[in-house]
């Protein structure tokens, strides 16, 4: 009475073919692959780009580190000169003294 249809999947494209009299699927076809085609001096091109970027990256990277400690360094001289100046002082009341 009712012939098979096919429906395709809007995710991967694929088609199946249901039977509507038993409620079942008939088959199944996979989405059409594509080849794939590209050119071989770009694909190089573009990793030799991307390796320059990631070298780029890694020296900023670096650079920045290096800034972070010598900031630490100076900001921890400053504060230990500071307390070799206050040697003399009490040490700062805590909560648990009072």
């Amino acid at each position: 009475m009712w012939d098979p249809f096919d429906v395709t999947c809007p995710c991967c494209q694929g088609v199946l073919t249901i039977d509507p009299e038993r409620k079942t699927v008939l088959g199944h076809r996979g989405p059409e692959s594509k080849a794939a085609t590209f050119d071989l001096a770009s694909e190089v091109a573009k990793l030799k780009q991307s390796g320059s970027q990631r070298d780029q990256q890694f020296s900023d990277a670096l650079a920045g580190h290096r800034r972070q400690q010598e900031t630490l360094s100076r900001r921890f001289d400053d504060l230990f000169q500071k307390a070799k100046e206050r040697d003399d002082a009490p040490p700062p009341l805590r909560d648990i003294d009072l």
